[in-house]
């Protein structure tokens, strides 16, 4: 045992600051406010520092292996050494502060939107794809309302019925068509950036991940009944973003759409 007794939690700490610090495991030594040599001892072929060293080592690769898992498309376009690169300088920035990794990569794509890399306006689109897909692909599995249940709504009910999204949906907004850039990465043809705005809804359904591609004006309606308005609300909310109102078969189009897709979990009316 080593001669010093230190409390578990000024013990963890410790490990962790000189795991997680962003220079060799010998600067981290040198800031460390417990020595080494206090709380580790040598094993038959390594010092306490180089013990130590193994863990340091090992965190910024695990960091980079969790990312290019969520981020497969993205660490393909960069390039491994890029992609190293932007993980190191994101992880400095937003180090890992959850018991799972799920949730490290969260704040990737704005750290891009705020950086000078080059096309970062593509590349934060498309991480922000991967990162809707990572999340929904994460949340609980939602039994989805039936095909039909919007259309036995009462006329006289429709306006203030409010619309229960399903956990697993993201709404993404992107500069670029990062959807097709996306399926292009997962065909294994060339990424072509192209400079058109889309929008698309993420979702799942029976433990598979769905990408669907919507116009601005169903996105922009659908965005409002997730966000918790009714369809009376949302409807009005549309007119003043659009200076009209929704057709007919436009509704009728985008429920059916997004009611085959099951978007939807529950339908609340007052």
């Amino acid at each position: 045992m080593p001669q010093s007794e230190v409390a578990l939690a000024p013990l963890q700490e410790w490990m962790q600051s000189m795991v997680t610090h962003h220079g060799d495991v010998y600067e981290a030594a040198e800031e460390a406010s417990i020595g080494v040599e206090t709380v580790i001892l040598p094993s038959a072929t390594l010092q306490p520092i180089q013990r130590v060293g193994i863990y340091h080592g090992m965190y910024m690769l695990r960091m980079i292996e969790a990312l290019s898992v969520d981020y497969g498309a993205l660490a393909d376009v960069l390039g491994e050494e890029t992609f190293e690169e932007l993980v190191r300088a994101y992880v400095l920035r937003f180090p890992s502060r959850s018991y799972t990794l799920n949730r490290l990569g969260e704040a990737l794509p704005e750290f891009i939107a705020a950086s000078k890399m080059r096309r970062h306006v593509f590349l934060r689109d498309l991480a922000s794809l991967e990162l809707a897909m990572t999340q929904v692909f994460d949340e609980a599995e939602t039994e989805p309302l039936p095909a039909d249940a919007i259309s036995s709504i009462a006329p006289e009910q429709i306006a203030e019925a409010r619309i229960v999204p399903i956990p697993a949906l993201r709404l993404v907004a992107a500069d670029y068509d990062v959807n097709e850039a996306f399926q292009a990465w997962r065909e294994e043809r060339a990424v072509k950036p192209l400079r058109r705005k889309s929008w698309i809804a993420v979702h799942r359904r029976d433990y598979g991940v769905f990408r669907m591609p919507l116009t601005r004006e169903a996105f922009t309606f659908l965005g409002f009944l997730v966000a918790g308005e009714t369809i009376g609300s949302a409807i009005t909310m549309f007119h003043r973003r659009f200076r009209r109102l929704p057709a007919q078969d436009e509704l009728f189009s985008w429920f059916r759409d997004w009611s085959a897709a099951g978007l939807f979990a529950a339908i609340e009316v007052n």
